[in-house]
């Protein structure tokens, strides 16, 4: 058993550490973090100061891994459990962007976005992953430092926050992730809110003019953004109450199929049939 001034020297060091824990223990972290992250507090008075400070040493661990390499699209992606998609955001197909916006008292980023071949490359269909669809990483924190509201906190998804892509020329209201067959998988981690969001491929409309919207609201708020009839043009309404972002998505024009695209908004905005 390890002494108080043992134990004070090994809490320090794990507290003063500053090399980066590898790859291989990024992988095993996140693994451990989704088996116990559920886990009942154990009974303090039943665990031995080497125990303390070995668990101390695996939440530094932990801490380290989220604050420095959940920023990859790649290592959020693996850990909600699609392997594909993390490969296929290591591929050149993969639109890595890393911007951020400020707005009321969050950042929001978009970390990146990959579609149709990056997806297709990576060994076809599997694990509800298609090469017709988009896959884009966003992640949400607090301005000041304070954390985001955790997925058990009664707070958490107050405000919520609506994320989709936008298509210039498409009135976004009618044309926008709800629509698009989208979804997301979402959680907080180290106070940060990440968020994979899937819809319909939109590399079809790259010579278009492509957005990715952010606002504090459930469902699109038409109060959020302007859309120009005339031009088509979405942008940034900077008086809304809310929170509210709005990034460009400079896609591969080269990877735009107009027909298709066309095709897919005939159907997608047809008028149902009278019964």
């Amino acid at each position: 058993m390890m002494n108080g001034e043992q134990l004070d020297q090994l809490i320090t060091e794990a507290l003063s550490s500053k090399v980066e824990p590898s790859e291989e223990l990024n992988r095993k972290i996140i693994n451990q973090f989704k088996e116990h992250k559920n886990m009942k507090t154990m009974n303090k008075n039943k665990i031995s100061r080497a125990l303390i400070a070995f668990c101390l040493f695996f939440a530094v661990s932990i801490v380290a891994f989220a604050t420095l390499n959940l920023n990859s699209p790649s290592q959020v992606a693996d850990y909600f459990g699609y392997p594909l998609i993390s490969k296929a955001f290591d591929s050149e197909d993969a639109l890595l962007i890393n911007q951020s916006m400020v707005s009321k008292e969050y950042v929001f980023t978009l970390h990146g976005i990959v579609s149709g071949e990056g997806l297709a490359n990576m060994g076809g269909t599997g694990q509800n992953i298609h090469s017709d669809k988009s896959y884009a990483v966003v992640s949400i924190k607090k301005q000041d430092g304070s954390k985001m509201p955790d997925t058990r906190d009664k707070d958490y998804n107050k405000p919520p926050f609506f994320i989709s892509p936008l298509i210039k020329g498409q009135k976004p209201w009618l044309v926008n992730v709800a629509s698009m067959n989208g979804g997301y998988h979402e959680d907080v981690i180290d106070g940060i809110l990440f968020r994979l969001v899937e819809c319909e491929r939109v590399e079809m409309f790259a010579d278009r003019g492509l957005y990715l919207c952010i606002s504090s609201s459930a469902f699109y708020d038409i109060h959020a953004f302007n859309f120009n009839e005339e031009t088509g043009e979405i942008s940034l309404n900077t008086d809304y109450k809310g929170a509210n972002a709005l990034f460009d998505l400079p896609l591969d024009v080269k990877k735009a199929d107009y027909d298709k695209a066309e095709e897919y908004l005939q159907e997608l905005l047809k008028e149902p049939e009278a019964e």
